[in-house]
C-alpha cells in the first residue's frame, strides 16, 4: 500500500513539474519556436532614474517584431497603455540566442516599491481567451 502511494505521488510530481517547466523551460538543444525565455533584472532594486539589465540566457525561436522588442518599466498596478506612441523604456532588435539583454532606463517619476521590466509586444495570440498565460517579465524592486 505505501509503495503504490509512494509511486503514485512520484508520477503525479513529474507529470505536474513536467507540464509546469513547458512554459519556462530552456530548449535543451537550440532555438525552439513558441517558447518563453526566462528573464532576469540586475540588480534586482535600483532607483528612479537608475538603468537595469533585462536579460536571459535561454535561447528562444520566436521571430523579432518589426521595430524590435518594445521594453517596458512598470511600477505594480499600474497599467500603461499599447499605443504606440507611447514611449518605451528601450528597445532591442535581438534575437533570443542565449545571450541577449537590454539596458533599460529607470523611469525617474517611478513610485519606490515593486515594479517590473517586460516585453510589451510580445505575441499572445495564442492564449486563449479565458486563460492567464505568462509573459516575458521579471520583477525587481524600487527604492527610494
Amino acid at each position: 500500500m505505501f509503495r503504490s502511494r509512494l509511486v503514485a505521488a512520484l508520477v503525479l510530481t513529474v507529470a505536474v513539474g513536467s507540464a509546469l517547466s513547458g512554459c519556462t523551460s530552456s530548449p535543451v538543444s537550440g532555438p525552439t519556436a513558441g517558447c518563453l525565455p526566462r528573464f532576469t533584472v540586475t540588480p534586482d532594486t535600483a532607483r528612479a532614474g537608475d538603468t537595469v539589465t533585462f536579460a536571459t540566457t535561454d535561447e528562444c525561436g520566436v521571430e523579432v517584431p518589426d521595430g524590435g522588442w518594445r521594453i517596458d518599466v512598470q511600477h505594480q498596478g499600474e497599467n500603461v497603455p499599447d499605443d504606440p506612441a507611447f514611449a518605451d523604456a528601450a528597445r532591442s532588435d535581438d534575437a533570443f540566442d542565449g545571450s541577449w539583454s537590454v539596458s533599460v532606463p529607470v523611469p525617474s517619476d517611478i513610485e519606490p516599491g515593486d515594479a517590473w521590466v517586460s516585453i510589451r509586444n510580445w505575441d499572445y495570440s495564442t492564449c486563449p481567451d479565458d486563460a492567464s498565460c505568462a509573459g516575458p517579465s521579471q520583477d525587481f524592486t524600487i527604492e527610494r
